[in-house]
């Protein structure tokens, strides 16, 4: 009795405490809709604790940096950025405690400690961050910690963990903005080699700007390693030397997919074998699975099968609006195309697919040992009333059920797309227009921007188009 109690008593508290994750999007989006980004950072802040909590202090911060830098408030922005960033380090500076409950709960018990592309992408837009407030050296300041970043990640999975094309490509302008020629040209290089295990392709643009900036520098040498064709038209990068100054426009488009919870019930072979069926938060079918898993004693009288679920994270596409920009400038007929040079629901979902092995094999041994625990106190409670029987069993398996939860923390207000398109202009003033466009070819909506380019400089323009 003591055990079931104790089993009952550990469900019903752990599983209190609901996946936030499943409602914090729910809870965040409304007031960003109709509020806009002020309104979308009051609600974060104002349900830090019902939505966060401290095991997700990371996202808590990032997803506010996130807004501020959406909402041009760039000094806010960058402190969030850099609070995010003290989590994330602290996280490996100092033991965690309570990873044993993971094993017996689920992984909403740990501290969550960022993925991958949500880091770099911390820093990327914390380098524009500086870059909007005319802070250079900031930039790069930025630019190096996070090549320190990168650099960290291949050290723990060389195989797993991909290099960043745009990061690259933003750290190789900013070099160039800080007169740090070499530092540009290794940098520019190394975006072409980032590009190659990218979801996105090298963009046209960036090859051209690439190419003229390594014949400049004289090296002729990098081009050929590289071994790609030279660039059909080469006319705006030509310009921007010539005219001696760009405009920069950095387009953010659409909203990146979030996570999902694929919840599988099934059976539990006794020898290994979990026969799993669930609808996918993906594809919205329901779709079976069958994987290995370590054996468990069920005793004697429980039979060879025993009823399991599990619950595992799966990209959720959300609904979005902005697929392309169109720009023009000083009322021009030319129209100038962002292209795009980052995916972020393309490295979610390479995300998850990098980390299903782990996320799979961890789960089942998760269920195997809850498992275990039930049949333990199936057995404690044995008696000889069948309707009590039932009744044990029932609540007992409705306990362990409970407790399985899958991790979906993710960050929730990063773009589908990051575009760029770099246009070269005369030193002055200038009129920018941006229009917003859906798939269908409509407009969405139209951003206006006043911009003062100096002699040999880049004015940069961030378009927060997360609709």
């Amino acid at each position: 009795m003591k055990r079931l109690f104790l089993f009952l008593s550990l469900a019903l508290l752990l599983s209190s405490c609901a996946n936030k994750s499943m409602t914090r999007y729910e809870e965040l989006s409304g007031p960003l809709e109709k509020g806009g980004f002020e309104a979308g950072i009051k609600a974060v802040v104002e349900n830090q604790e019902d939505l966060y909590g401290s095991n997700t202090e990371f996202l808590y911060y990032f997803d506010l940096g996130t807004l501020y830098h959406y909402n041009g408030a760039w000094a806010q922005s960058a402190q969030n950025f850099e609070k995010a960033t003290q989590v994330y380090d602290d996280l490996f500076a100092r033991s965690v405690t309570n990873e044993a409950a993971a094993v017996v709960t689920n992984d909403n018990v740990r501290p969550y400690r960022a993925r991958p592309f949500e880091l770099l992408a911390l820093y990327e837009m914390n380098i524009v961050n500086y870059i909007a407030q005319n802070d250079v050296d900031g930039a790069m300041v930025e630019v190096k910690r996070a090549q320190i970043a990168m650099e960290a990640l291949y050290q723990k999975s060389n195989k797993d963990v991909n290099d960043a094309g745009y990061l690259r490509y933003l750290s190789a302008i900013v070099y160039e903005m800080a007169g740090e020629k070499d530092d540009a040209a290794i940098s520019y290089f190394k975006t072409v080699q980032a590009y190659e295990e990218d979801p996105v392709a090298l963009p046209s643009e960036a090859w051209e700007f690439i190419t003229e900036y390594l014949r400049e520098q004289g090296r002729d040498e990098d081009l050929k390693e590289l071994k790609r064709t030279a660039p059909a038209d080469a006319s705006k990068a030509k310009a921007v030397r010539e005219k001696g100054s760009e405009i920069i426009v950095l387009g953010y488009a659409g909203h990146s997919a979030i996570l999902g919870e694929w919840m599988l019930s099934g059976t539990y072979v006794k020898g290994g074998v979990l026969n799993l069926t669930g609808k996918s938060a993906k594809t919205g079918k329901i779709e079976s699975m069958t994987l290995p898993a370590p054996a468990i004693s069920t005793g004697a009288n429980a039979g060879t099968t025993v009823s399991v679920t599990i619950a595992l994270p799966e990209r959720k596409d959300l609904n979005y609006q902005v697929k392309k920009f169109d720009i023009k400038v000083d009322g021009a007929p030319a129209i100038f195309k962002p292209e795009v040079v980052a995916d972020v629901t393309e490295n979610l979902d390479r995300n998850i697919e990098q980390e299903k092995t782990t996320t799979v094999t961890r789960t089942i041994i998760r269920v195997a040992t809850r498992t275990i625990a039930a049949q333990e106190a199936k057995k404690a409670m044995r008696t000889d009333n069948l309707l009590i029987n039932l009744a044990t069993n029932i609540g007992t398996d409705l306990a362990a059920a409970q407790l399985e939860q899958a991790d979906l923390r993710v960050g929730l207000f990063l773009p589908k797309d990051i575009q760029m398109t770099r246009i070269p202009v005369t030193p002055g003033s200038h009129q920018v227009n941006v229009l917003a466009i859906d798939k269908n070819g409509s407009a969405v909506k139209n951003y206006e921007y006043k911009v003062n380019v100096r002699a040999g400089e880049k004015a940069w323009i961030v378009v927060p188009a997360i609709k």
